[in-house]
């Protein structure tokens, strides 16, 4: 029953944990985001962001996703984030000030069960916002309902000689067994993927006198390390950044606890029993467990904030040691096979995956534009054997083609998380905006074909020919530009030039088969080269059909 009561309400602290992280992401995400997005001109004001964000929203990793996206986009550099990852880390520690000011010194059940009531009834409002702040106290008194009930259990075990006896086997007393209890901190943490489930855990042990001060920080110590390994298997198949993000994760906190280990019995302890008032040692369990929660906070911050400090002035050497950790991988071709800026093993919020989502478009769009590009430019050189190009093109739309069938299957695991439904209208406009991109380069590779039977039978066309698909290619070309500056935002504007663009696409097409059927009449063209003419005026004007599909999504006129 005591196993059965720590699991128990170590899944109600996770689940609270992630209830209101999540919440509080949803309820003010986009704010976040762009603070995040502002304050990376310097590495203080980013390692204070970083800190100040994560304190509120309680997961570091959140606010690491958040910056991985930027680095991925290009918005700021490598180097940039490192401060933000620093200041993750410091924001983390606040579970441990909430846990022992409020968890150890209050009766527990007197916030968690009023908490979780009102935080039930104001989901069930018509508001979003309050709906997502009502989750945010559910989640607050499920978080301490369940460090309740592992504290009650906890206590249950201080007259078990077998727990005793196993505790002893760890205790800090010596560098060697520091560095056991290090390890062993490690490795629970990269079990239950959760450092503040573990510092909780510590601290209810320590709390109720089952470990003293010095293991219970060494225990810590092994967290920190334990929780890099979660954003390291979370950067699995995401791109090199993202990767070189969760190795600066890991460098900082391994390089820490080495520093920390070394001078961890003569100076940190010490400077930690100094700082904080209260005897951990005190023979009166009442004034031991009430210092020993604030040491144990205190011990958290202190090597968080000295570790900043330490390696905020080398994060430029830090970015350089994560750039030859992970190395740039091209695939053939030069682009990256997969998804580049969404990491598929993090569903973090709503507004984050799809801010993911649009720089994926983004990027399937440029791939478009190098089709239509190239294929015009094989057009433009009609007796040259072009091989490698024709390659290119074909790789290119495997590209575009898989692109499509990923970010739909990510963009419908985001719909059936909880989002808005400003967000889920988004979401649809953007699995429409991906498939009508993907048709645009489904004609580009049927103009490639028609082409390649253009060389192949060694069909010329006219002059006149020529200057009516540059033309009207032209004009396919200014759509895809127009639709590129605008990709990304809801700007009813533009649908006024998308309209003109479409329309004279569909003028040129009719225009030019007409003249098309005229020079056929006078024998100036034969049937083969007019059969590709024709079919190449189709796609065209299929490509615009496509592109108007998208300028309408943008302009916000286009129900789905």
């Amino acid at each position: 029953m005591i196993v059965a009561s720590i699991f128990g309400g170590l899944g109600l602290f996770l689940y609270g944990m992630k209830i209101m992280s999540e919440s509080l992401q949803n309820a003010t995400g986009d704010g976040f985001k762009n603070i995040l997005w502002k304050a990376t001109n310097n590495r203080v004001k980013g390692l204070l962001t970083g800190m100040g964000i994560t304190s509120v929203i309680q997961s570091s990793s959140a606010t690491t996703v958040m910056v991985v996206s930027f680095v991925s986009a290009g918005l700021i550099s490598l180097n940039q984030s490192i401060g933000i990852i620093l200041g993750a880390n410091i924001g983390t520690t606040v579970t441990g000030w909430i846990v022992a000011l409020i968890g150890f010194n209050l009766k527990i059940s007197s916030l968690a069960l009023p908490a979780i009531g009102i935080g039930f009834f104001l989901r069930f409002l018509n508001k979003e916002k309050v709906r997502y702040w009502g989750e945010v106290l559910l989640g607050f008194g499920m978080l301490f309902l369940g460090l309740a009930i592992m504290s009650d259990a906890v206590r249950d075990l201080r007259n078990s000689e077998v727990v005793m006896n196993f505790m002893a086997r760890y205790s800090a007393d010596s560098f060697l067994s520091t560095v056991l209890v290090v390890m062993v901190g490690t490795a629970v943490t990269m079990v239950v993927q959760s450092s503040s489930a573990t510092m909780a855990m510590t601290m209810t042990l320590a709390f109720n006198g089952l470990i003293d001060l010095t293991t219970s920080c060494a225990l810590i110590l092994g967290e920190n390390i334990g929780t890099t390994v979660t954003a390291n298997i979370a950067s699995i198949g995401s791109p090199a950044d993202a990767k070189r993000a969760a190795r600066v994760h890991m460098m900082f906190n391994v390089f820490g606890v080495i520093w920390v280990l070394a001078v961890f019995n003569p100076f940190f302890i010490p400077l930690v029993d100094l700082i904080v008032p209260g005897n951990p040692e005190s023979s009166n369990a009442t004034d031991r467990s009430a210092a020993i929660a604030s040491h144990l906070a205190a011990f958290h911050s202190c090597f968080n904030i000295f570790n900043a400090m330490l390696f905020l002035p080398f994060t430029t050497v830090l970015a350089r040691l994560a750039e030859k950790m992970v190395k740039e991988r091209q695939k053939p071709g030069g682009e990256e096979f997969h998804l580049k800026y969404i990491s598929t093993s993090i569903l973090s919020t709503p507004a984050i995956n799809i801010d993911q989502a649009r720089l994926e478009i983004r990027r399937m769009l440029g791939m478009v534009m190098n089709m239509f590009a190239m294929v015009i430019d094989i057009f433009n050189r009609p007796n040259q054997k072009l091989g490698d190009e024709v390659e290119r093109i074909q790789l290119l739309e495997d590209h575009v083609d898989l692109l499509e069938k990923e970010i739909s299957s990510f963009l419908v695991r985001v719909l059936q998380e909880n989002i808005s439904e400003d967000q889920s209208q988004e979401i649809t406009r953007m699995l429409h905006r991906i498939n009508d991109l993907e048709r645009i380069g489904d004609h580009c590779e049927v103009m490639l074909k028609l082409l390649r039977r253009k060389y192949e039978m060694r069909i010329s066309f006219t002059d006149d020919a020529v200057k009516n698909i540059s033309e009207i290619a032209g004009k396919v070309h200014e759509f895809l530009a127009l639709i590129n500056s605008n990709l990304n935002s809801l700007s009813p504007s533009m649908l006024s030039s998308a309209t003109v663009i479409e329309n004279r696409i569909n003028e040129l097409r009719f225009e030019m088969r007409r003249d098309h059927v005229s020079r056929l009449n006078e024998g100036i063209c034969d049937v083969n080269s007019g059969l590709i003419f024709i079919d190449m005026l189709t796609s065209f004007e299929k490509m615009g059909d496509h592109a108007y599909n998208i300028a309408q999504g943008i302009a916000g006129v286009r129900s789905y």
